[in-house]
């Protein structure tokens, strides 16, 4: 069955998760901010930024029962091609 004119195809993980890294570049960043600036259900997004957590690439700056924030590392930037950030 083809996939209808105003639907996206899917992405791959490594595109899905290339979006919330590159977005993560512009700064620190919920769940939420991410899945609307990316375009990417906010579960979806949950999920990419746990598998980026344990491969380094992003970690959170803080966590409660109601919000999470992530930011890019020193790794995710290297993964990206982008140098590092001033101290």
């Amino acid at each position: 069955m083809p996939i209808p004119k105003d639907r996206n195809p899917k992405r791959t993980f490594k595109e899905l998760r290339q979006h919330i890294l590159t977005d993560l570049l512009k700064g620190r960043k919920t769940v939420n901010q991410l899945a609307k600036d990316t375009g990417i259900n906010w579960k979806t997004v949950d999920n990419h930024l746990i598998w980026l957590k344990g491969r380094g690439f992003v970690r959170d700056v803080f966590v409660s029962s109601y919000v999470k924030i992530y930011e890019l590392t020193d790794e995710g930037r290297a993964f990206l091609g982008v140098a590092e950030e001033a101290p």
